[in-house]
Parts: C-alpha cells; sequence; structure tokens
C-alpha cells in the first residue's frame, strides 16, 4: 500500500508531457519575437557601417596621404617625388597616375617617369598597421616595372623585375648625355635580408640591355664616337652591403669590353665606393680615331690593342687609373 501512495506521488509531481511541449512553444516564440523586434536594429548598424565605409573611401584625402609618405620616405635623400591623382580600389590597391623623381630643387625632365603605377598593401599588414609587404607595378617608357618589397629590419626584402624598357624614351640623362640613345633595359634584383636588415641582405642582381647604341652623342659637352652593341649585360651577388660583379660584358662592334669587380653600397647611393678591373679592347668595326682614345686610357695595354683599367673613387665621383 506504501509503495503505491509513492508512485502516485511521483505521478503528481512530475510534470505533463504536453504542458512542457506548450512552454518549450512559448519560449520558441518568445525568442523569435525578440529576434524579430531586434532585427531591424541590426540591419539598420550593417547599413551604418556600409555607408560609413563607402563615405571614407569616397572622402579619403589619399593623395596627401601618398605625398606625406614619400616626403617622409625622401625627405634625407638628394631625390624628390611628385604624384599626380591617386585613388584607393575596392582592393585595397593605390592607383597613381604618374610618378616623377627629380634631383632636388632642380627643373627639366625627371630623372625618372612612370605612368599607371599601382601599390598593393599586405591585407594582413594592414591589420597590424602596416602596409608592408607592399606589391607595386608600373609603367616605366614603354616597358613595365613590378615587384615585391619589404623594408622592415626584421623582415628586409626586394623582389622586382624590369622589362623592355625602351632607352630612346628615357629623357632624364639629358644634363650628361644629349645624342641618340636605343636599346631595351632588362633586369632583376632578389635580395633577403634574413631578419637582420637592409646591411645584411644578400641576393642576387642582373642586368641586361639587347641591342645598345648611341649615336651622334656628346657626355658633358665632349663628341662620342658612334658606338653600336649587340650584347651589354651584368650578373652581380649582394652580401654585407657589398655588390659583387662577377661579370660584365659589352659585345660591340666597336667596342669589346670585360670586367669584373665589387661596389662598397653606401647611403646615400652616390657615395658607395667603387672597386672595378675593367679590360677595354678596340672592335672590328672601330675608326682609327677611337683606337686612339682607348689607348690614350690611363692604365696599361694589353693584346690587339687592349687596355686594361681601375676605376675606383665613388659612384658620384669614379677615377680611372
Amino acid at each position: 500500500g506504501g509503495d503505491e501512495r509513492a508512485v502516485n506521488a511521483d505521478a503528481a509531481a512530475a510534470p505533463n508531457g504536453g504542458t512542457t511541449l506548450i512552454e518549450r512553444m512559448r519560449a520558441a516564440l518568445g525568442s523569435f519575437a525578440g529576434s524579430a523586434a531586434r532585427g531591424p536594429v541590426v540591419w539598420y548598424a550593417l547599413f551604418t557601417v556600409v555607408v560609413f565605409l563607402i563615405a571614407l573611401v569616397a572622402t579619403f584625402p589619399h593623395e596627401l596621404l601618398v605625398n606625406r609618405v614619400l616626403r617622409s620616405a625622401t625627405g634625407r635623400s638628394a631625390f624628390q617625388v611628385e604624384t599626380g591623382a591617386s585613388r584607393l580600389g575596392w582592393t585595397l590597391a593605390y592607383g597613381i597616375e604618374s610618378l616623377r623623381v627629380r634631383l632636388r630643387d632642380t627643373d627639366g625632365d625627371p630623372l625618372l617617369a612612370a605612368e599607371a603605377l599601382h601599390l598593393s598593401p599586405s591585407r594582413f599588414g594592414l591589420l597590424r598597421g602596416q602596409p608592408y609587404p607592399l606589391g607595386f607595378a608600373a609603367s616605366l617608357y614603354g616597358g613595365s616595372l613590378r615587384g615585391v618589397v619589404d623594408p622592415r629590419p626584421a623582415s628586409f626584402a626586394v623582389n622586382a623585375t624590369l622589362e623592355g624598357v625602351d632607352l630612346s624614351r628615357y629623357t632624364g640623362a639629358h644634363p650628361w648625355l644629349d645624342g641618340r640613345l636605343r636599346g631595351r633595359l632588362e633586369g632583376a634584383v632578389a635580395l633577403d635580408g634574413a631578419g637582420r636588415g637592409a646591411a645584411a641582405a644578400a641576393g642576387t642582381v642582373v642586368l641586361r640591355i639587347p641591342g645598345l647604341s648611341l649615336e651622334g652623342a656628346r657626355i658633358r659637352g665632349i663628341t662620342v664616337p658612334d658606338l653600336h652593341f649587340t650584347d651589354v649585360h651584368a650578373n652581380g651577388t649582394v652580401k654585407n652591403a657589398r655588390l659583387e660583379i662577377d661579370e660584365l660584358v659589352a659585345d660591340g662592334q666597336e667596342i669589346v669590353l670585360r670586367g669584373d669587380g665589387n661596389v662598397l653600397l653606401r647611403d646615400p647611393l652616390d657615395a658607395s665606393v667603387l672597386s672595378l678591373a675593367l679590360t677595354i679592347t678596340p672592335g672590328a668595326g672601330a675608326p682609327d680615331g677611337l683606337k686612339l682614345a682607348i689607348n690614350m686610357i690611363p692604365g696599361t695595354s694589353g693584346e690587339g690593342g687592349a687596355r686594361r683599367v681601375s676605376v675606383i673613387g665613388t659612384l658620384g665621383r669614379p677615377t680611372v687609373r
């Protein structure tokens, strides 16, 4: 009798299955009603954020920011950088209509002029307040310059490729060179600081100018014979702020040149120290005047009218001996 009374008491105390289902439905409806009530607020907040971002991109002073960064980067150098209109794309890449590099406080043609320059900062880097590694691409005298650079000491790296630059369109050498310059400039640079900064960067440098020619030229007022080269190239390696030129070749109709040596890199670049050994030999098409001029170059004589010379000093003020 006692057990039966206990079972009945437990049954009375246990919740009814139908009652439990109704309570759960009420809870679900209440939650849905709360979400429905909050829905417009959430969507309005998202809409506000989107409109704010669009307005920020549309009104942000991109040109002022770009010019400020360039002034900061070149403030201590002998160069000044001028840019055209800039814009920020949806991919967070900057587009700059033009970029010109000049010697500071000088007029005339720029040393370098690029068109349609694109800068692509790292999206993950931007989250940390840094745009690096920074990708870049530019149209340059009918050719292109592309690459990635990271100037931070802990991750310094440069990887760039130059292709198809038409030297006949280059006007930056006019203060020193007057004449017809032709050829296509190509090159590649790959440097890695291995976490120790630019001074410890190591890598390779390759330069090539097929079809180089110089006609009707005057260098700093001195007339230069016409020169035509089938191949001009240089290969080098960089290690511990020193550029080792493993091979320097110029095969021409009038002149044949071979050389090697090194350049101790300094800041500013024109203070870099030169130590080059060159052998200049008259080519099969060399006129008598050019042969005489080669023979008068300081240095020592070699076979076939060759002249062995040393180039020392700095990039800004080289000396031949």
